[in-house]
C-alpha cells in the first residue's frame, strides 16, 4: 500500500542516520518530524530530522514500484560554548549518511534512494536555550522495489 511505500522510504533514510548519531562518543539523540517533537532544555546536544514527501506518482504499469520525491532537513544542536566544532562533527555524520544512502546500488527490493546536491551547512545559533544550530537540506527520490 502507499502508507507502506511510505514508511519504508522513510525508514531508509531514518535507521541509518539513528545508526550514525548512536555510534557517536557520547551519542546524541535523533528526534524525527512524525514522532517526536525537539526536547525542550532536557539536552544539550541532539538532532532534527525532517522529511517532507513531495510529488508523489500514482503507480503505472507496474504496481510494485511506488516513486516518491521530496525533501530533507537535518538540523544539529550543540552546546553553545564547545563553538563549531562540535556542531561540525555532527553535520559531517549527517553528510556521510546521505553520501552512503547515495553510494548504496539499486537491489531488487526495499528502497531505492538518491539525494540531490546537499545545500550548506549553515550555522546559527537559538538563546532559548543556548544552542548552536547547523543545518543541511537536501532534494531526494526514492524508489520502493517490492
Amino acid at each position: 500500500s502507499r502508507q507502506m511505500n511510505y514508511q519504508a522510504i522513510r525508514a531508509a533514510v531514518e535507521n541509518p542516520i539513528l545508526t550514525a548519531f548512536t555510534n557517536l562518543s557520547p551519542s546524541v539523540p535523533v528526534f524525527f518530524d512524525n514522532i517526536t517533537a525537539a526536547p525542550l532544555g532536557s539536552v544539550t546536544e541532539y538532532v532534527l530530522v525532517n522529511i517532507i514527501f513531495g510529488i508523489t506518482n500514482e503507480t503505472t504499469l507496474n504496481s510494485s514500484v511506488d516513486n516518491a520525491r521530496g525533501a530533507i532537513v537535518i538540523r544539529v544542536y550543540s552546546e553553545k560554548g564547545k563553538g563549531p566544532a562540535r556542531s561540525q562533527t555532527l553535520i559531517t555524520t549527517a553528510v556521510g549518511v546521505l553520501e552512503t544512502l547515495n553510494d548504496t546500488a539499486k537491489t531488487n527490493s526495499g528502497v531505492f534512494f538518491r539525494t540531490g546536491d546537499i545545500d550548506g551547512p549553515t550555522f546559527s545559533t537559538t538563546e532559548n536555550p543556548p544552542l548552536f544550530e547547523g543545518r543541511i537540506d537536501t532534494s531526494y527520490f526514492a524508489t520502493v522495489i517490492s
